[in-house]
């Protein structure tokens, strides 16, 4: 009886950040499940467990997605399972996105807008610095110099990302780098760089765009631990 209290109080206290702290963990929600009827039911698991074992005063943003993220892969497991048999081709397909949301994810969390696009490029598609270069308008060293600093944050999993994570261009941000991943072709991202704010400090003067006439894209190899 006392603990079933307890419980009720934590979930009281917390009911209060909810305005606060709700809408961000729905929109990071949407974005891990990819539509807005699992997401919203995912930001409400997420929300409950947050509340039943934590007290109020412990429970961040920080705290909540990565709760959410556990849901989703359980979620996601249960899934498999269920599937196994029945569709081993979309099984396959879900893992695909699966590992992709995960690797977003991390970007998102460690770098800003800009060096998470910088890094997936050179490492996730195997474009040149020269390359990135080209296609952001902006000098060599500049490329060179954000890899450097997204190596090493991502290295000492520093939770350095845009302050503006909760804002509309990171969630589609998130969504063209996701997208890219799970198609291994970064034409989607690549076509609405011009339209991304946060890229254009790195504009200095226009150059010669040198993938202009790459036939194909690099192949997909981008994969980051969690």
């Amino acid at each position: 009886m006392v603990m079933k209290q307890e419980k009720a109080d934590r979930v009281q206290g917390l009911a209060e950040k909810a305005d606060e702290m709700y809408p961000a963990l729905q929109r990071y929600s949407r974005f891990l499940a990819q539509n807005s009827w699992d997401g919203d039911d995912l930001a409400q698991e997420a929300f409950l467990r947050a509340a039943s074992s934590y007290e109020p005063e412990r429970v961040s943003q920080a705290l909540l997605k990565k709760i959410a993220y556990n849901c989703w892969v359980d979620v996601t497991r249960k899934r498999k399972k269920e599937q196994l048999e029945e569709a081993p081709e979309p099984i396959r397909k879900e893992e695909k996105q699966y590992v992709s949301i995960e690797a977003v994810d991390k970007l998102m969390e460690c770098l800003t807008l800009k060096q998470a696009v910088i890094y997936a490029l050179k490492e996730g598609f195997q474009y040149t610095s020269k390359e990135i270069a080209g296609l952001l308008q902006t000098t060599e060293f500049a490329v060179k110099s954000a890899l450097s600093r997204a190596r090493r944050q991502l290295q000492t999993d520093a939770d350095t990302g845009s302050p503006d994570t909760g804002s509309e261009e990171a969630a589609a941000v998130a969504r063209l780098l996701a997208r890219s991943l799970q198609e291994e072709d970064p034409g989607c991202l690549l076509k609405a760089l011009p339209m991304l704010p946060s890229l254009k400090s790195l504009s200095v003067h226009a150059e010669p765009n040198p993938c202009q006439h790459r036939q194909t894209p690099p192949q997909c190899t981008l994969s980051i631990a969690a």
